[in-house]
């Protein structure tokens, strides 16, 4: 007898650079699951969760935890820093009650050991003009040590004295030249009493969430997967070396899980009315004046981890990554360009690049060796639009929005099926 695969994961993903509103999205498809997963990425990522009209954000627990039926997991694919966490499980309890029933964090994720942070800061000190741009959250080298087979998960805060001083001492034999040559020393002890500290924080929420997910899947019970970073900053298909240190896009953030793609019914692509970008790396369609001035103040672009004013462009059709399986669209931000229209007079949407004496319609994988940035081709939109108060369906859009969100699934063959029209949750429109 054959076993039945329930398509019942909802998977929402970031389709470019990051800070698309991926929270938005996965507040409603929250609204009616059984389990909410983040699988990717560490504290370095972060989303805003509204509850009943407070602004909470996060960086590592889903959003979905806020409503009472979820149960939130971290997964295997994510880093911890364990002060971080401890802090947002802290954060939430002022709003609902945080306990081991909607809120489990794998015994096999990776912990962020301080010295990782030191790591961080001395490696992106080496790369001197050719920053990336890291947060400085000790993320790509937890996951360096993950490969190496040195890192330091939450199963083994349970060990003996003996085993994890063991383990601590492997992992700074790997670390301790480079640390030392910059003035950082540790002590097993020292690393062996921030185990403790992160043990007695976090005890009661680390389990193996496998037989959960099980039988959430077993019986095709909802299960949504909240993204974290996005397409273009994955460390496989994304912008190397601009990018994070995991496989952030459709398929890494499924992998993170421990879910096979034969359970997927939904792939949702996250994007806002325009691009941006923080740190680093190619952004074809970037302004960097007037224009770019303007995006940024109408939409509020800086970072809600680093408060870093972000980088903003024009929205670029061809950056959207066309074979990631996605089968919806969740577009941002629409009223915000509407109001941009309004400023400049016109909204440009990238359809093309010219590189290379070519005209291409695929992003290059080869920038940084040609050293050369794409030229957009466009299409003008005249003037721009202002969404009314009251607007509660598509039909209710002004025309030339309307015109807008059609052109989009015209040139990506995605339906538009979610559309942000305000700042909160429920200035959603859905199709």
């Amino acid at each position: 007898m054959s076993k039945k695969f329930y398509q019942c994961v909802t998977e929402i993903v970031g389709s470019y650079w990051g800070d698309e509103g991926k929270g938005r999205v996965s507040a409603y498809e929250a609204q009616d699951a059984q389990l909410v997963l983040r699988t990717t990425g560490g504290n370095n990522a972060g989303h805003t969760v509204y509850y009943e009209g407070e602004k909470i954000p996060l960086h590592l627990i889903p959003g979905g935890i806020v409503y009472p039926q979820v149960t939130a997991v971290i997964c295997n694919g994510v880093v911890i820093d364990p002060r971080v966490l401890y802090d947002e499980i802290k954060l939430l309890s002022k709003y609902i009650k945080i306990t081991p029933r909607n809120l489990i964090v794998s015994d096999c994720a990776h912990i962020i050991m301080p010295y990782h942070i030191d790591l961080d800061k001395i490696q992106e000190k080496y790369r001197g003009h050719g920053k990336i741009g890291t947060t400085n959250c000790g993320i790509g080298p937890c996951y360096e040590d993950q490969a190496k087979r040195i890192g330091i998960r939450m199963q083994d805060l349970f060990r003996d004295e003996e085993s994890l001083k063991k383990k601590l001492k492997l992992a700074l034999k790997f670390h301790k030249k480079e640390l030392k040559a910059n003035g950082i020393n540790y002590k097993v002890k020292e690393l062996f009493n921030y185990c403790i500290k992160a043990k007695e924080m976090l005890e009661p929420y680390i389990q193996n969430p496998d037989e959960k997910i099980n039988n959430k899947l077993n019986y095709g019970e909802k299960i949504v997967i909240e993204g974290a970073q996005a397409d273009h900053l994955d460390l496989l298909f994304g912008d190397y070396a601009n990018c994070t240190s995991s496989q952030c896009n459709t398929s890494g953030t499924l992998s993170g899980s421990g879910i096979g793609p034969c359970y997927v019914s939904k792939v949702i692509a996250t994007m806002k009315a325009y691009c941006s970008r923080v740190g680093n790396g190619p952004f074809p369609t970037e302004l960097l004046g007037h224009e770019g001035d303007v995006i940024r103040e109408f939409g509020h672009e800086y970072g809600t981890t680093t408060k870093r004013p972000r980088r903003c462009g024009w929205l670029d059709l061809v950056a959207l990554s066309k074979n990631r399986g996605y089968t919806d669209i969740c577009l941002n931000h629409l009223d915000t360009i509407g109001l941009i229209g309004n400023n400049l007079g016109y909204i440009k949407v990238c359809t093309s690049y010219q590189y290379n004496g070519s005209v291409i319609t695929s992003f290059p994988s080869d920038i940084e060796i040609t050293g050369k940035i794409p030229i957009p081709n466009y299409k003008v939109f005249e003037g721009g639009w202002e969404i009314p108060d009251n607007c509660i369906i598509f039909d209710e859009l002004p025309e030339k929005a309307k015109k807008f969100v059609k052109f989009i699934e015209s040139e990506t063959g995605i339906p538009v099926s979610y559309i942000g029209i305000g700042p909160n949750n429920e200035d959603t429109i859905l199709r």
